[in-house]
């Protein structure tokens, strides 16, 4: 590996090291819970809300003095006061909670298909396959027609290449609804995995005309004309492809979106998501965080984070220059800032954000270093001089300057 490419990997592992807080646990720590009822249900453990915005704080709380009330109410309806819980711990990513709730729901109504596909929505996503695959077929059974759950089902079985178990998913999903962008771009995938590369191109061409938007089907197809040995045709398509998938209309998820009040849901994803490495699913929760909260400085500086792992510098710059507009001294912005800054060799602007990181904090070795290193570049040694005594005293052995 050259300096240079070192260099840029130290950068950007840096820059992601000086974004996140230290995790805040959502539960508390003294247990909380609301006992069960009767003893086929399982108890909720209520998730500490204190670090929650409060319009959140009070949505979540209202709901919970609700399934209290429920519980002790012999008339009340449980199975929907523990799915309604469920739903709304689930649109904040409250997934232990949410679980537990839509458990009950599920043993108190057990043909209510509702309780089941959330349960295997988080299956699904905490990659428990074979509990997603089982509750997805009992929806399946219980409520045939529902296409998502056929998609659903597909695009597991494709993950774990049963090609025939998907097929099988999604060509019941395009029989229940012809026109399923989401179907045809799964049997485009089967096909693709078989080299069956006409069929592929027969289904991700249907997908595209029933979804434009989703530009990611593009390269799909280009992969596909590939097969066929037409390079012009994968050559075009490569040139359009994009981030944006084909999803298939949930009405089960698409509530829990709808019961969202707060642009935090949003943030929490988009950490998920970019903790994960998922940079382009990121991009889009914070972008969704902005668009709720404008003045939100964690947004905007996560959005810069997401930005510089899709390689869109200048994007992350902007971002982090609106955060500094929001906060003149937030530290993670002029600190990124000169990252991005000291990788474009512009040394000078590097400068000027990190002398503001250490005018707020001086211990922040981090930034004392990374401003040595641009005054040496500079050639100013004798400024990098005067800064390098904390460094020394915490171990820092070389010095890119031949100091005085």
């Amino acid at each position: 590996m050259s300096h240079k490419k070192a260099y840029k990997t130290q950068i950007l592992l840096l820059l992601i090291a000086v974004i996140w807080p230290a995790r805040v646990s959502l539960y508390a720590q003294s247990g909380a819970l609301l006992p069960p009822p009767k003893p086929t249900l399982v108890a909720v453990h209520f998730p500490d809300l204190s670090q929650l915005e409060s319009d959140v704080r009070n949505q979540i709380t209202s709901q919970q003095n609700s399934l209290a009330a429920a519980v002790k109410d012999p008339g009340a309806n449980l199975s929907a006061a523990y799915g309604a819980m469920g739903e709304i711990y689930h649109a904040y990513s409250l997934t232990a909670p949410a679980r537990e709730c839509y458990v009950n729901a599920n043993r108190l109504a057990p043909q209510d298909f509702r309780w089941i596909y959330l349960l295997a929505k988080l299956d699904q996503l905490e990659g428990r396959v074979d509990d997603a695959i089982r509750r997805f077929r009992e929806v399946v059974a219980l409520q045939p027609q529902l296409v998502a759950a056929q998609v659903n089902l597909g695009n597991i079985y494709l993950e774990l290449n049963r090609l025939e178990d998907a097929e099988r998913s999604l060509s019941t999903a395009l029989n229940i609804e012809k026109q399923n962008p989401a179907a045809h771009y799964g049997l485009g995938q089967v096909a693709l995995s078989r080299r069956r590369y006409a069929d592929a191109v027969t289904h991700f061409e249907r997908a595209l005309a029933q979804a434009p938007a989703a530009n990611r089907i593009h390269y799909a197809l280009a992969m596909a004309y590939r097969g066929l040995q037409n390079p012009e045709k994968a050559k075009s398509h490569l040139s359009q492809q994009g981030t944006v998938g084909v999803r298939v209309a949930d009405p089960l998820m698409a509530r829990l979106t709808e019961l969202v009040q707060s642009a935090r849901v949003y943030l929490i994803r988009g950490r998920q998501a970019l903790e994960a490495k998922r940079y382009e699913e990121a991009a889009a929760e914070f972008r969704k965080a902005i668009a709720a909260n404008p003045e939100s400085v964690p947004a905007h500086v996560n959005m810069g984070a997401a930005l510089t792992q899709l390689g869109d510098l200048k994007g992350a710059v902007e971002e982090f220059e609106k955060t500094l507009v929001i906060d003149p001294n937030n530290t993670n912005a002029h600190y990124n800032l000169a990252v991005l800054l000291a990788n474009e060799n512009n040394h000078e602007r590097a400068i000027v954000h990190l002398k503001a990181v250490i005018g707020i904090n001086p211990n922040d070795l981090g930034a004392r270093l990374l401003l040595v290193q641009q005054l040496a570049k500079l050639g100013r040694c004798d400024e990098a001089a005067a800064l390098q005594q904390k460094l020394i005293e915490a171990g820092y052995k070389t010095t890119p300057c031949p100091f005085k």
